[in-house]
């Protein structure tokens, strides 16, 4: 209980665990590696204490030298620290390139049309019609479980599990998605059902291309599929590693339900908040 205690009073979960720099950590581990060199060649106990003493600094507390993550936010540039920090990113929505591409063949298909009051896109009444009929079928006369079975083709037991931030669907004790909540999921499952009617090249498309396809049609939806009220776009900021991000997100108004997220840029936090 006593080696217990003395560890939590050492780490910092600030900067280790899920938190944890790894732009920072290299730093100090490259510096304790040079220092450890050139103690061995003055003296190898020492070398041996103070590796053993730079490693639990770094396990614990995410550095060695002081003031690092400070260090690391203001020198290291932004595209450097992006290449360790993966917290948000989804590399099927986040392309500039298959945002337009995805736009362009559901307006090409009929789901979308370009807006008649503010210059963007909406959802045609047709399509819109259709999806809202196939949410409310899911959630009301058509078990979720039937729904998924017949969209995938398969037989296999499936089970859901909603972690209140997160929803996931499971075959035979195998995840096979995860979503912002269980509303999102209604959506996405609903489209699924829905695009094929549309998109005479779905069956042509792979799997990753049709999630995508999928999932940009919850950025539309003006309706919550879960409470039937209005939904809100929000901005927040969510800090991870040595940055910050904006968080773009569509959220329910009545019931909180999360439909849609994704980063919108990354922010240079200022070095003296940490």
């Amino acid at each position: 209980m006593h080696i217990q205690t003395v560890f939590d009073v050492l780490r910092q979960p600030e900067y280790t665990g899920d938190n944890r720099c790894i732009p920072c950590t290299i730093n100090n581990l490259a510096i304790a590696a040079v220092v450890c060199i050139w103690l061995w060649v003055m003296w190898w106990p020492g070398a041996m204490a103070f590796g053993s003493l730079a490693l639990l600094s770094i396990v614990f507390r995410g550095y060695l030298v002081p003031g690092t993550p400070t260090l690391t936010k203001r020198y290291l540039p932004d595209r450097v620290l992006s290449v360790f920090d993966t917290v948000g990113t989804d590399p099927m929505t986040t392309e500039e390139t298959v945002a337009a591409n995805t736009e362009r063949l559901l307006v090409e298909s009929g789901p979308l049309k370009p807006c008649e009051e503010f210059d963007d896109l909406c959802l045609t009444s047709q399509f819109r019609e259709s999806w809202y009929g196939r949410m409310d079928r899911i959630t009301t006369s058509e078990t979720e479980r039937q729904a998924l079975a017949e969209t995938l083709d398969t037989d296999g037991e499936i089970a859901f599990v909603d972690h209140g931030e997160a929803f996931t669907a499971h075959i035979n004790g195998q995840s096979i998605g995860q979503w912002e909540s269980h509303a999102a999921f209604v959506a996405d499952l609903a489209a699924a059902r829905e695009l094929p009617q549309w998109i005479d090249q779905w069956d042509r498309l792979d799997v990753a291309e049709q999630g995508t396809l999928i999932r940009g049609l919850r950025v539309f939806i003006d309706l919550c599929p879960s409470c039937d009220g209005p939904v809100t776009p929000v901005s927040e900021t969510v800090e991870s590693c040595c940055r910050e991000h904006t968080v773009l997100a569509i959220s329910c108004d009545g019931c909180d339900a999360r439909l849609f997220e994704s980063v919108a840029d990354s922010i240079e936090r200022d070095p003296e908040t940490v």
